[in-house]
């Protein structure tokens, strides 16, 4: 299952800083994507991070220390990759 968490670039900067070296979802950020967009008239900049449910646990536990206001985001993202919609 694969999940694609969105952060802005404020809170992709605490997310790295939390996650260690050795992690396992220490790849999937520092592989995460840049990513510039409009939609609806809405511009989104952020990183888009691509990982397993694994990863995205580890993810949401360094949200859950540095970067509470994204913990639904992770969530839902999470909760959207097992729907498989």
């Amino acid at each position: 299952m694969e999940v694609f968490i969105k952060v802005a670039p404020r809170e992709y900067g605490r997310l790295r800083s939390k996650i260690s070296s050795n992690s396992p979802a220490r790849e999937a950020v520092d592989n995460a994507t840049r990513i510039d967009h409009a939609l609806e008239g809405i511009l989104f900049e952020g990183y888009s991070i691509r990982c397993d449910e694994d990863q995205a646990r580890i993810i949401l536990d360094a949200a859950k220390q540095s970067c509470p206001d994204i913990i639904q985001d992770i969530e839902k993202a999470i909760t959207f990759a097992r729907s498989g919609t």
